[in-house]
Protein backbone atom coordinates (compact mmCIF):
# COMPACT_ATOMS: atom_id res chain seq x y z
CA UNK A 1 0.00 0.00 0.00
CA UNK A 2 2.75 2.51 -0.67
CA UNK A 3 4.18 2.83 2.90
CA UNK A 4 7.56 0.90 2.34
CA UNK A 5 8.15 3.10 -0.96
CA UNK A 6 7.37 6.27 1.12
CA UNK A 7 9.95 4.92 3.72
CA UNK A 8 12.89 4.52 1.53
CA UNK A 9 12.15 8.08 -0.10
CA UNK A 10 12.20 9.47 3.54
CA UNK A 11 15.34 8.10 3.89
CA UNK A 12 17.55 10.06 1.34
CA UNK A 13 15.99 12.70 2.77
CA UNK A 14 17.51 12.98 5.93
CA UNK A 15 20.90 12.86 4.76
CA UNK A 16 19.94 14.94 1.60
CA UNK A 17 22.23 17.88 3.49
CA UNK A 18 21.70 21.97 2.24
CA UNK A 19 19.21 20.78 -0.85
CA UNK A 20 17.24 19.46 2.05
CA UNK A 21 16.34 22.79 3.89
CA UNK A 22 13.27 24.47 3.18
CA UNK A 23 11.62 21.33 2.69
CA UNK A 24 8.49 20.35 4.75
CA UNK A 25 9.07 17.54 7.12
CA UNK A 26 6.90 14.34 6.23
CA UNK A 27 7.05 12.98 9.64
CA UNK A 28 2.78 14.43 10.40
CA UNK A 29 1.72 12.58 6.80
CA UNK A 30 3.91 9.22 8.03
CA UNK A 31 2.41 9.15 11.65
CA UNK A 32 -1.69 9.97 10.44
CA UNK A 33 -0.97 7.36 8.15
CA UNK A 34 0.08 4.93 10.64
CA UNK A 35 -2.33 5.99 12.72
CA UNK A 36 -5.25 5.63 10.37
CA UNK A 37 -3.83 1.84 9.48
CA UNK A 38 -3.36 0.87 13.05
CA UNK A 39 -6.87 1.88 14.12
CA UNK A 40 -8.33 0.56 11.13
CA UNK A 41 -6.68 -2.66 12.07
CA UNK A 42 -8.02 -2.34 16.28
CA UNK A 43 -11.66 -1.18 14.97
CA UNK A 44 -12.00 -4.80 12.57
CA UNK A 45 -10.43 -6.59 15.99
CA UNK A 46 -13.13 -4.78 17.53
CA UNK A 47 -16.10 -5.45 16.14
CA UNK A 48 -15.99 -9.08 15.53
CA UNK A 49 -17.85 -11.37 17.64
CA UNK A 50 -16.85 -12.74 20.68
CA UNK A 51 -16.22 -16.05 20.14
CA UNK A 52 -14.35 -15.74 16.76
CA UNK A 53 -10.67 -14.32 16.89
CA UNK A 54 -9.80 -11.66 14.34
CA UNK A 55 -8.62 -13.11 10.57
CA UNK A 56 -5.19 -13.03 10.04
CA UNK A 57 -5.73 -11.43 6.48
CA UNK A 58 -2.61 -10.15 4.90
CA UNK A 59 -4.36 -6.61 5.01
CA UNK A 60 -4.29 -6.62 8.74
CA UNK A 61 -0.76 -8.01 9.15
CA UNK A 62 0.64 -5.56 6.40
CA UNK A 63 -1.23 -3.00 8.02
CA UNK A 64 0.12 -3.56 11.87
CA UNK A 65 3.39 -4.57 10.57
CA UNK A 66 3.70 -1.17 8.03
CA UNK A 67 2.25 1.45 11.15
CA UNK A 68 4.50 -0.39 13.74
CA UNK A 69 7.75 -0.31 11.64
CA UNK A 70 6.67 3.26 10.36
CA UNK A 71 6.15 4.43 13.48
CA UNK A 72 9.53 3.47 15.04
CA UNK A 73 10.98 4.80 11.70
CA UNK A 74 9.37 7.88 12.66
CA UNK A 75 10.90 8.14 15.86
CA UNK A 76 14.15 7.49 15.20
CA UNK A 77 13.99 9.75 12.09
CA UNK A 78 12.59 13.10 14.11
CA UNK A 79 15.88 11.88 16.84
CA UNK A 80 18.43 11.89 13.73
CA UNK A 81 17.26 15.10 12.42
CA UNK A 82 17.14 16.80 16.09
CA UNK A 83 20.88 16.10 16.31
CA UNK A 84 19.73 13.50 19.49
CA UNK A 85 22.57 11.53 21.09
CA UNK A 86 22.25 7.99 21.80
CA UNK A 87 21.75 8.55 25.95
CA UNK A 88 19.15 10.76 24.86
CA UNK A 89 17.44 8.27 22.41
CA UNK A 90 17.08 5.48 25.28
CA UNK A 91 14.95 8.02 27.16
CA UNK A 92 10.94 6.65 25.72
CA UNK A 93 8.07 5.49 27.26
CA UNK A 94 9.50 2.27 25.90
CA UNK A 95 12.98 2.50 27.24
CA UNK A 96 12.37 4.38 30.54
CA UNK A 97 11.75 1.97 33.36
CA UNK A 98 11.78 4.65 36.94
CA UNK A 99 13.45 2.31 40.29
CA UNK A 100 11.53 3.44 42.46
CA UNK A 101 12.32 1.48 45.68
CA UNK A 102 10.63 3.92 48.66
CA UNK A 103 7.56 3.54 46.52
CA UNK A 104 7.81 -0.02 45.71
CA UNK A 105 8.42 -0.35 49.68
CA UNK A 106 5.21 1.84 50.72
CA UNK A 107 3.04 -0.51 47.76
CA UNK A 108 4.19 -3.99 49.04
CA UNK A 109 3.45 -2.85 52.85
CA UNK A 110 0.12 -1.70 51.72
CA UNK A 111 -0.74 -4.41 49.94
CA UNK A 112 0.41 -6.86 52.99
CA UNK A 113 -1.82 -4.56 55.46
CA UNK A 114 -4.82 -4.97 52.75
CA UNK A 115 -4.25 -8.99 52.50
CA UNK A 116 -4.39 -9.14 56.24
CA UNK A 117 -7.62 -6.78 56.64
CA UNK A 118 -9.64 -8.34 54.23
CA UNK A 119 -8.60 -12.17 54.83
CA UNK A 120 -10.32 -14.72 52.91
CA UNK A 121 -13.94 -13.05 53.36
CA UNK A 122 -12.76 -10.49 51.55
CA UNK A 123 -10.93 -11.40 48.59
CA UNK A 124 -13.56 -9.83 46.04
CA UNK A 125 -12.49 -6.65 46.83
CA UNK A 126 -8.69 -7.17 46.93
CA UNK A 127 -8.69 -5.89 43.20
CA UNK A 128 -9.67 -3.15 44.08
CA UNK A 129 -7.63 -2.26 46.99
CA UNK A 130 -4.51 -3.01 44.59
CA UNK A 131 -5.46 -1.02 41.89
CA UNK A 132 -5.64 1.93 44.89
CA UNK A 133 -2.41 1.25 45.83
CA UNK A 134 -1.39 0.89 42.45
CA UNK A 135 -1.93 4.38 41.81
CA UNK A 136 -0.46 5.79 44.88
CA UNK A 137 2.63 3.96 44.37
CA UNK A 138 2.54 5.62 40.89
CA UNK A 139 2.10 9.09 42.08
CA UNK A 140 4.97 8.87 44.90
CA UNK A 141 6.95 7.10 42.33
CA UNK A 142 6.82 10.05 39.95
CA UNK A 143 7.98 12.19 42.70
CA UNK A 144 10.79 9.89 43.53
CA UNK A 145 11.92 9.20 40.19
CA UNK A 146 11.43 13.15 39.43
CA UNK A 147 14.43 13.63 42.06
CA UNK A 148 16.75 10.87 41.90
CA UNK A 149 17.10 10.45 37.70
CA UNK A 150 16.24 14.07 36.53
CA UNK A 151 17.04 16.73 39.68
CA UNK A 152 20.00 14.86 41.29
CA UNK A 153 21.87 14.17 37.98
CA UNK A 154 21.39 17.63 36.45
CA UNK A 155 22.96 19.07 39.77
CA UNK A 156 25.57 17.16 39.66
CA UNK A 157 26.83 18.08 36.29
CA UNK A 158 25.81 21.56 36.50
CA UNK A 159 25.76 22.55 39.74
CA UNK A 160 23.49 24.99 42.03
CA UNK A 161 24.96 27.97 40.11
CA UNK A 162 22.14 28.21 37.17
CA UNK A 163 19.21 29.09 39.96
CA UNK A 164 20.05 32.63 40.68
CA UNK A 165 23.81 33.66 38.57
CA UNK A 166 24.95 37.39 39.14
CA UNK A 167 25.15 37.08 34.94
CA UNK A 168 22.42 34.74 33.06
CA UNK A 169 23.51 33.13 30.12
CA UNK A 170 20.85 31.04 27.49
CA UNK A 171 22.09 27.81 28.95
CA UNK A 172 20.83 29.36 33.05
CA UNK A 173 17.77 30.77 31.42
CA UNK A 174 16.68 27.66 29.70
CA UNK A 175 17.50 25.34 32.61
CA UNK A 176 15.35 27.33 34.98
CA UNK A 177 12.64 27.51 32.83
CA UNK A 178 12.46 23.76 32.24
CA UNK A 179 12.67 23.41 36.02
CA UNK A 180 10.63 25.47 36.86
CA UNK A 181 8.12 24.38 34.78
CA UNK A 182 8.55 20.52 35.80
CA UNK A 183 8.26 21.37 39.25
CA UNK A 184 4.90 22.70 39.21
CA UNK A 185 3.39 19.67 36.84
CA UNK A 186 5.46 16.99 39.26
CA UNK A 187 4.33 18.53 42.96
CA UNK A 188 0.99 19.59 41.85
CA UNK A 189 -0.31 16.00 42.39
CA UNK A 190 2.14 14.44 44.20
CA UNK A 191 2.01 16.80 47.24
CA UNK A 192 -1.55 16.21 47.62
CA UNK A 193 -0.91 11.93 48.04
CA UNK A 194 1.86 12.81 50.38
CA UNK A 195 -0.67 14.91 52.92
CA UNK A 196 -3.03 12.27 53.01
CA UNK A 197 -0.10 9.56 53.45
CA UNK A 198 0.30 12.10 56.22
CA UNK A 199 -2.96 12.11 57.53
CA UNK A 200 -3.75 8.62 57.79
CA UNK A 201 -0.08 8.05 59.03
CA UNK A 202 -1.12 10.52 61.85
CA UNK A 203 -4.24 9.28 62.73
CA UNK A 204 -4.18 5.74 62.75
CA UNK A 205 0.03 5.85 64.50
CA UNK A 206 0.78 9.31 65.40
CA UNK A 207 -1.93 10.09 67.89
CA UNK A 208 -2.50 6.37 69.38
CA UNK A 209 1.28 6.92 70.32
CA UNK A 210 0.84 10.20 71.77
CA UNK A 211 -2.06 9.19 74.00
CA UNK A 212 0.12 6.48 75.05
CA UNK A 213 3.28 8.63 75.58
CA UNK A 214 1.25 11.38 77.67
CA UNK A 215 0.06 8.93 79.95
CA UNK A 216 3.13 7.65 80.77
CA UNK A 217 4.66 10.72 80.76
CA UNK A 218 2.03 13.41 81.75
CA UNK A 219 3.14 17.32 81.17
CA UNK A 220 2.09 19.97 83.71
CA UNK A 221 0.96 22.67 81.67
CA UNK A 222 0.75 26.70 83.09
CA UNK A 223 -2.22 28.38 83.17
CA UNK A 224 -2.87 30.58 80.47
CA UNK A 225 -3.20 34.23 80.55
CA UNK A 226 -5.67 35.98 78.32
CA UNK A 227 -3.32 38.34 75.71
CA UNK A 228 -6.46 41.40 76.10
CA UNK A 229 -8.05 41.09 79.55
CA UNK A 230 -10.97 43.72 79.82
CA UNK A 231 -12.13 44.91 83.39
CA UNK A 232 -15.26 46.73 82.85
CA UNK A 233 -15.93 49.90 85.47
CA UNK A 234 -18.01 49.13 88.15
CA UNK A 235 -16.82 44.79 88.37
CA UNK A 236 -15.00 44.15 90.77
CA UNK A 237 -11.20 42.53 89.96
CA UNK A 238 -11.11 39.36 89.53
CA UNK A 239 -8.47 38.34 92.06
CA UNK A 240 -6.39 35.37 91.00
CA UNK A 241 -6.91 32.00 92.71
CA UNK A 242 -3.64 30.37 94.30
CA UNK A 243 -3.32 27.60 92.45
CA UNK A 244 -2.02 24.44 94.82
CA UNK A 245 1.05 23.13 93.91
CA UNK A 246 -0.07 19.68 93.22
CA UNK A 247 2.75 17.15 93.69
CA UNK A 248 4.46 15.46 90.63
CA UNK A 249 3.78 11.86 90.25
CA UNK A 250 6.04 8.98 90.84
CA UNK A 251 8.24 8.70 87.85
CA UNK A 252 7.74 5.08 86.35
CA UNK A 253 10.17 2.46 86.08
CA UNK A 254 12.88 3.01 83.46
CA UNK A 255 11.72 0.41 81.17
CA UNK A 256 8.28 2.38 80.70
CA UNK A 257 9.42 5.75 80.68
CA UNK A 258 11.92 4.70 77.67
CA UNK A 259 8.77 3.33 76.25
CA UNK A 260 6.74 6.52 77.19
CA UNK A 261 9.38 8.47 75.47
CA UNK A 262 9.70 6.58 72.38
CA UNK A 263 5.53 6.65 72.32
CA UNK A 264 5.49 10.50 72.74
CA UNK A 265 8.83 11.36 70.19
CA UNK A 266 7.51 9.63 67.51
CA UNK A 267 3.73 10.51 68.17
CA UNK A 268 4.91 14.18 68.29
CA UNK A 269 6.94 14.11 64.95
CA UNK A 270 4.18 12.25 63.06
CA UNK A 271 2.06 15.34 63.72
CA UNK A 272 5.16 17.55 62.79
CA UNK A 273 5.18 15.53 59.98
CA UNK A 274 1.33 15.84 58.76
CA UNK A 275 1.42 19.45 59.47
CA UNK A 276 4.67 19.97 57.36
CA UNK A 277 3.49 17.87 54.03
CA UNK A 278 -0.30 19.61 54.36
CA UNK A 279 1.64 23.00 53.97
CA UNK A 280 3.97 21.94 51.32
CA UNK A 281 0.19 20.75 49.85
CA UNK A 282 -1.08 24.09 50.14
CA UNK A 283 1.97 25.93 49.48
CA UNK A 284 2.11 23.92 45.77
CA UNK A 285 -1.38 24.21 45.07
CA UNK A 286 -2.02 28.09 46.02
CA UNK A 287 1.71 29.85 45.22
CA UNK A 288 3.54 27.32 43.39
CA UNK A 289 2.34 28.41 39.77
CA UNK A 290 2.58 32.17 40.84
CA UNK A 291 5.89 31.95 42.14
CA UNK A 292 7.19 29.96 39.44
CA UNK A 293 5.88 32.39 36.71
CA UNK A 294 7.84 35.25 38.45
CA UNK A 295 11.20 33.32 38.44
CA UNK A 296 10.80 32.52 34.93
CA UNK A 297 9.86 36.67 34.50
CA UNK A 298 12.97 37.59 36.32
CA UNK A 299 15.70 35.44 34.48
CA UNK A 300 14.25 36.39 31.00
CA UNK A 301 14.05 40.00 32.28
CA UNK A 302 17.85 39.61 33.41
CA UNK A 303 19.12 38.03 30.42
CA UNK A 304 17.70 40.24 28.04
CA UNK A 305 17.47 43.84 30.09
CA UNK A 306 20.36 44.19 32.77
CA UNK A 307 22.49 41.02 32.43
CA UNK A 308 25.36 43.39 32.76
CA UNK A 309 23.96 44.42 36.21
CA UNK A 310 26.19 44.09 38.65
CA UNK A 311 29.02 45.04 36.64
CA UNK A 312 31.46 42.52 38.24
Amino acid sequence: FGIPAMATRWVPWKVAGPRARGRRSPGLPFLALSLVLLLGTLSQAAFLPAPRAPDATPWNLAAGAGAIATGLGLAQGVAAQEGLGLADQDLTPETFRPVCPASDGLYGFGKAAADGLLGSEGAEYRPLAIEALLRVRLEVCVLESFVYEAVVPFVQRKGLGWILPLHETIDTVIAGTVFAIAVNFILFGTTKILSVLGIYHDFLVGAPLRLIGFAILPEQKPKETPFIQINWPGTPQEKEEDEEEKEPPPPPAAPLAVFGGVCKGYGIFAGVLKDFLEGVDTFAGRYLAFFSILYIAFKWAHFRLFNDFPPF
